[in-house]
């Protein structure tokens, strides 16, 4: 089983768009959605397009990327098996759903975490303000260096296959510490916590079309580096 999770927060011009790609594109597929405490029209469109395919989880007020993700994981968790796969992905339609095919074939080559990246080779950002190209071009450099592993040149993208063996494992060790990041911050440290397990790991070029974006962007830039360097900080001097 294909698993896709996405986290929504006021994304009523986003969200049908990307289920009903996954489910034009896909086989085999479950869609999870957790609806992040959504105050405008998401809560309803989600209603509406609730099937045997489609499982929503709501929380009643935002809580953040983190905690969404962390419901979701431990929603799937439950029923996941060592054959199955999880893809994370965003619910704003900037990640290409057909990236998403050939992620799965990587997985069935053997790769235990696929990585959808933007700096790989094909890869590029489309739509993005200088600054904040600047500024994740800066990071990419920095968690080379300080948490190298082979075959990784994106490690803040959402978009990512997650074999069920990988994500078992690290459940399984880290229980109630499975995800403790509420920000944009959560995808660094589930792929650190994860490379632990020594995972096979690949990556496929991202076009990542933000210019398709609808609505206002969620990321703090300020506060977010700054719950970067806090957690880089324990993860590799405190062994967190």
């Amino acid at each position: 089983m294909i698993y896709f999770l996405l986290c929504a927060y006021n994304e009523e011009k986003n969200i049908e768009y990307v289920i009903n790609s996954i489910r034009q594109q896909i086989k085999n597929y479950k869609i999870v959605v957790v609806n992040d405490g959504s105050t405008d029209n998401t809560k309803y469109i989600l209603e509406k397009l609730v099937s045997e395919d489609l499982v929503v989880l709501t929380h009643q007020k935002n809580l953040g990327l983190g905690f969404a993700l962390k419901t979701g994981f431990e929603y799937i968790i439950q029923k996941l098996t060592s054959q199955d796969v999880v893809i994370t992905l965003d619910a704003d339609n900037t990640h290409p759903i057909e990236i998403s095919n050939d992620m799965i074939k990587k997985f069935y080559e053997g790769c235990d975490v696929v990585i959808s990246s933007r700096y790989c080779f094909g890869g590029e950002q489309l739509g993005v303000i200088w600054y904040r190209k600047l500024l994740s071009y800066i990071a990419k450099l920095l968690l080379k260096i300080l948490f190298p592993y082979p075959n990784i040149k994106d490690y803040t993208t959402g978009y990512r296959l997650y074999s069920g063996k990988v994500l078992i494992l690290m459940y399984e060790k880290c229980k109630e510490n499975f995800i403790t990041q509420k920000n944009f911050v959560v995808q660094l440290e589930i792929l650190v916590k994860i490379l632990k397990f020594k995972p096979k790991l690949c990556e496929v070029p991202l076009r990542l079309h933000y210019y398709k974006k609808y609505g206002k962007s969620k990321l703090k830039i300020v506060k977010n580096i700054v719950s970067y360097l806090n957690f880089i900080i324990k993860a590799k001097f405190l062994n967190l």
